[in-house]
């Protein structure tokens, strides 16, 4: 499993599913970062790491337009399930 702590600025995540950590009876998820996560997994495109937080955790910002109206989100990866990391493509 890859570790968020690892990221760096600029990497490129694919978010795939919903991370298993969310299956855990004692972890409350918000419904809402539940609609958030399957807009991101339905993306045909990766999200960049944006920031590092003090405590390393890697942090993007995300635009979800909903009819004429973009959304603007922050979201914190803490989970090691849930996205992977994208390979940049080699130059030719």
């Amino acid at each position: 499993m890859p570790d968020p702590k690892q990221l760096k600025v600029n990497d490129r995540v694919r978010f795939v599913s919903l991370p298993e950590e969310w299956d855990n009876p004692k972890f409350t998820v918000h419904a809402s970062c539940v609609r958030f996560m399957k807009q991101l997994i339905q993306r045909k495109y990766s999200s960049r790491i944006h920031e590092l937080d003090e405590n390393g955790f890697s942090w993007i910002e995300a635009r979800i337009r909903k009819g004429n109206v973009i959304e603007y989100h922050g979201w914190c990866i803490f989970e090691e399930t849930g996205w992977v990391k994208v390979q940049p493509r080699k130059k030719k």
